[in-house]
């Protein structure tokens, strides 16, 4: 692998289509050669790329198969040189989650393709040891879907999940198998419509093994019986996961550095090689991979011995924080290869304006530092920092033809004059930058203590919130959830308000991202769920039995115990838990899924329901979704507040709407303000909705009060 050149592995065979080729020749192509990509070029120029995944989205979309391949391919195609070699090749595959690499010559001409299959064929898998089990790299959450789901819905989830295979259940139990192949396939002789089920191109080839397979025994079954995916079960036979040709490539990779060494001692050359390695490992430990610039930590080291010089040398030095402005506009607008590429050339423009001795590095993503070593007075790192923003300013042509331009804000602080600590320096730097930013673009802020008197006055806003706490100046208001088809209130999302004896009514979202980043978010949870559960078993002795929904917040989920919280209120109060629900933003359970999933399950086994809050709004894995004991989906206000005027928020809605209902959930719609609104929703199949357009949020005895006219 060490001496391997991605051209020796390149498939070479394949001949590249053209953009104005339509999908269906790609396809019967693709089958025609059992093969999950083409290439399409221009003057033997790669331009783009047409992979399986490509095919299902097509059907996931219902677009017809003689849409020119133009119009659907992946565009920006990275390429890489044929004379790269394979580990590196494999590495930039990985880290870009790429499945094929475009392999090209000295003149950017096409020179082949590499898949996945082509690194497991080179990897030297027999080096592997033979201990290492499939339990260890296995995929242990995946998407399962029913076998009368439409294939078009199939289609959806897996281009939406980016899922390669789709397990096929039949009364809960795997019964077949489903992969980017089987319907890349189907469409070679079908033609795409909502009618037909997935069961149409379910593989029945469903081959199961134990968890404690040995993972080179799972390669050779995979290659035994020509699939790429084996069913995984534990010990009493249950469903447990998958194993995929992917995640034993994945494997075989993580013992590079075994092979490595292996390799070194039977070439007799083990020193100088450990040599080289050490290097590259030491590269990569503080060099940016993209920029090569110095990374974080290297900057972290670098800064301490500038720091330590400056004072001894009684001379300032000036660190400069530089953050770029909407860069994700960048990433969104253009893809990720096309913002790397504009880093690269940030980067440059930035070195070129720096003198011979000073340093800069890339702390991450958007984020570069400067030490500007040895300056007279303050005003050079001002002038300094002026040059660099106006570097940074000018238009940046790109390689896909399209000049961008983008702005920046830098934090400056001086050493040893605001501090002679690494730490505080970078602490300090960050304010200045947040303190720029709030300024307005294309500027810098020298640090000041004032800055740190902002953090003072966040202390003191703590104090206030726990004098709140002691002194009961927090109230409940409930905001009314309403059945659709009947017009009845059916339960009620409880929400907390401050009422500051000076102040009057203080929202949350003044305290609330305090409370936030301190632990008094865990008091005031324990206070809002005694006083929920207290309330709810009012009403249930007056006879209105309707359900309550509290709030959890991510760092609740982090450092408090949730369980116990909700058994000492339900116990306190004995309200019945049936009506106790939880909303939980998506974001939050997303954080540590396993945990997450754990919780859920919990809190479900005592009778509670459990909302899924903001939805559409983070980064849900459908896959983990299926797993979750959810009763409720809440569309966030964001996709409501324009419906049913804007297409993409009335297809988002539609879309998380019959999502839900594939997956058994109740949908929640937040934010109803219009009749049509509601109307749209209803028309939609949406269950439930909360909003102004019933009810702003009120204290306990006005909700009350239309309790009694609802029942």
């Amino acid at each position: 692998m060490l001496n391997i050149k991605l051209g020796s592995i390149a498939t070479k065979e394949i001949m590249p289509l053209s953009p104005k080729d339509s999908v269906e020749y790609a396809l019967n192509y693709m089958r025609e050669r059992t093969i999950s990509s083409v290439v399409i070029t221009e003057d033997d120029v790669p331009v783009g790329i047409f992979t399986e995944f490509d095919a299902v989205k097509i059907v996931a979309h219902k677009r017809t198969k003689n849409v020119k391949l133009q119009d659907v391919m992946t565009k920006n195609v990275f390429c890489v040189s044929e004379d790269k070699y394979t580990h590196d090749g494999y590495v930039l595959m990985e880290e870009r989650g790429y499945r094929h690499l475009i392999v090209v010559d000295k003149d950017g001409k096409f020179a082949g393709v590499v898949s996945e299959g082509d690194f497991l064929r080179h990897l030297g898998f027999e080096e592997i040891s033979k201990e290492k089990s499939v339990i260890d790299f296995m995929s242990d959450s995946i998407l399962t879907i029913d076998e009368n789901a439409k294939l078009t819905k199939v289609a959806y989830l897996m281009s939406e999940g980016k899922c390669k295979y789709a397990i096929i259940l039949k009364d809960n139990v795997p019964n077949s198998v489903v992969s980017e192949r089987d319907i890349t396939y189907y469409c070679t002789k079908k033609s795409i419509d909502d009618k037909r089920t997935v069961k149409v191109v379910a593989n029945n080839q469903l081959i199961k093994i134990k968890n404690t397979t040995p993972l080179q025994e799972a390669s050779a079954m995979m290659k035994e019986h020509g699939v790429h995916q084996l069913i995984v079960a534990d010990e009493d036979d249950n469903f447990v996961g998958i194993i995929t040709r992917h995640d034993i490539l994945k494997a075989i990779h993580g013992t590079y550095f075994d092979l490595l060494i292996k390799t070194i001692e039977d070439k007799n050359a083990k020193e100088q090689l450990l040599k080289e390695h050490q290097k590259e490992l030491e590269k990569l430990a503080n060099f940016d991979h993209l920029t090569e610039l110095p990374n974080r930590e290297l900057f972290h080291k670098l800064l301490e011995k500038s720091s330590a010089k400056a004072q001894r040398n009684k001379h300032l030095t000036a660190v400069v924080l530089l953050d770029l402005d909407r860069f994700k506009d960048i990433n969104d607008s253009y893809g990720h290869s096309i913002g790397d590429e504009l880093l690269i050339l940030i980067a440059s423009r930035l070195k070129n304006r720096i003198r011979k001795g000073d340093v800069l590095a890339r702390l991450g993503g958007d984020e570069f530092a400067i030490i500007l070593e040895h300056i007279a007075y303050d005003y050079d790192a001002a002038k300094t920092t002026q040059a660099l923003l106006k570097s940074i300013k000018d238009p940046f042509e790109l390689s896909n033809g399209v000049r961008v331009s983008i702005e920046t804000s830098a934090g400056i602080v001086l050493i040893p004059k605001d501090s002679d600590n690494a730490e505080k320096i970078l602490q300090y730097a960050d304010s200045a930058l947040n303190e720029a930013k709030s300024a307005g673009r294309f500027t810098y802020k020298f640090y000041a203590k004032s800055m740190t008197e902002a953090s003072k006055k966040k202390f003191e806003y703590e104090t206030k919130i726990k004098h709140a706490l002691q002194n009961n100046e927090f109230e409940m208001y409930y905001q009314p959830q309403v059945d659709i088809q009947t017009g009845k209130i059916i339960s009620a999302e409880a929400l907390i308000r401050w009422n500051d004896p000076k102040k009057g009514i203080i929202p949350p979202i003044e305290f609330i991202p305090i409370a936030e980043e301190s632990i008094l978010i865990n008091d005031i949870g324990v206070w809002v769920t005694k006083n929920v559960c207290k309330q709810l078993a009012k009403w249930q002795e007056k006879g209105f039995h309707i359900s309550v929904a509290i709030n959890l917040s991510p760092n609740q989920l982090k450092y408090q115990d949730i369980l116990q919280m909700i058994d000492d209120a339900i116990l306190e109060s004995k309200c019945n838990s049936k009506l106790l629900e939880i909303e939980i933003t998506e974001g939050a359970i997303m954080q540590n899924v396993k945990e997450g999933l754990e919780l859920l399950h919990a809190i479900k086994a005592r009778g509670i329901r459990i909302a899924i809050d903001d939805f559409g709004t983070g980064y849900s894995s459908l896959a983990y979704l299926k797993q979750f004991p959810i009763d409720v989906l809440k569309i966030d206000k964001s996709f409501v507040d324009n419906l049913p005027f804007n297409p993409d928020d009335t297809a988002i809605a539609r879309a998380i709407i019959s999502m839900s209902k594939a997956l058994g959930y109740k949908v929640l719609a937040e934010g109803v303000e219009t009749k049509e609104q509601l109307d749209f929703l209803a028309s939609e199949g949406c269950d439930v909705y909360q909003g102004y357009y019933k009810s702003k949020p009120i204290k306990a005895i006005e909700f009350e009060k239309l309790l009694v006219k609802n029942f």
